[in-house]
């Protein structure tokens, strides 16, 4: 996303980073306390996950909040800082909780995914509605945030879905308006062109028919509570991953919990 200005249009102290992935972040007001950052959040990462990618309104009724890239029991010092804060889908801020790769894992690429730093295609590729990861990055992310659970591997087909029925519709708009209406006999010439005309407006509003369609099948997968059938494989398969990682690099992989006064 392209970097703008402060929302406020007025802030007199600014602070912002120029970004190098797909999510670049806005110059913001500094001194804010974390939650009030969230629709400059929800601005700059597109109104969708972070680490899923799932937007608002593929959502429905999963909730949105802002995630602490380095929690705030690891990095207090970094509890209001904007750069590392994340707009977060509820499931994944979750899954994600207080996880906090040591800092040989770390430097070693075995961390969670940053949008504003990292590029998703070098770090993922879709195989089927699955994520495979092509980094240590990418595998962190997929074992310790369950990127292939259920609900994300249906909304992945839909997607695929939308991308193909839009792309063959526009195939067809295409092949029309490329069609040879002067090679055609006199009388039939302003038949064919207002023929042509007709189809063209029918297939791009049934573009359009077609997204609204596959967006409304798109709610019920994602509220449903079906039984996962690969839940149990799944998690084995990820705890494994995590363990494996984890004896990489000894060390705490959880920030500390906050001590509770008495």
């Amino acid at each position: 996303m392209t970097s703008g200005t402060s929302l406020t249009g007025n802030a007199i102290s600014l602070q912002g980073s120029s970004g190098t992935g797909l999510v670049e972040r806005s110059s913001v007001p500094t001194g804010l306390e974390y939650p009030k950052y969230k629709r400059y959040l929800r601005f700059d990462f597109l109104c969708s996950c972070a680490y899923c990618t799932m937007t608002e309104s593929e959502a429905q009724a999963i909730r949105f909040t802002i995630d602490h890239y380095r929690p705030r029991n690891a990095r207090p010092d970094l509890e209001h800082e904007y750069s590392n804060l994340m707009y977060a889908c509820e499931e994944c801020n979750t899954r994600k909780g207080d996880r906090d790769p040591p800092p040989t894992a770390q430097a070693s690429g075995t961390r969670f995914f940053k949008p504003d730093e990292d590029f998703y295609h070098e770090h993922f590729k879709k195989v089927g509605s699955r994520l495979e990861p092509k980094t240590d990055i990418g595998a962190y992310t997929i074992a310790a945030i369950d990127l292939n659970r259920q609900s994300l591997r249906r909304l992945r087909e839909i997607r695929t879905r939308l991308t193909n029925c839009d792309r063959f519709v526009a195939e067809g708009v295409a092949a029309l308006r490329k069609f040879h209406i002067d090679r055609l006999p006199l009388h039939i010439k302003a038949q064919a062109a207002t023929s042509i005309l007709n189809a063209t407006k029918m297939a791009e509003s049934m573009a359009k028919g077609i997204d609204a369609v596959l967006r409304d099948y798109a709610k019920s997968p994602l509220l449903d509570s079906e039984i996962d059938p690969e839940l149990e494989a799944r998690t084995k398969e990820r705890m494994a991953s995590l363990k494996k990682m984890e004896g990489l690099h000894p060390g705490a992989w959880r920030a500390p919990r906050k001590q509770t006064k008495k």
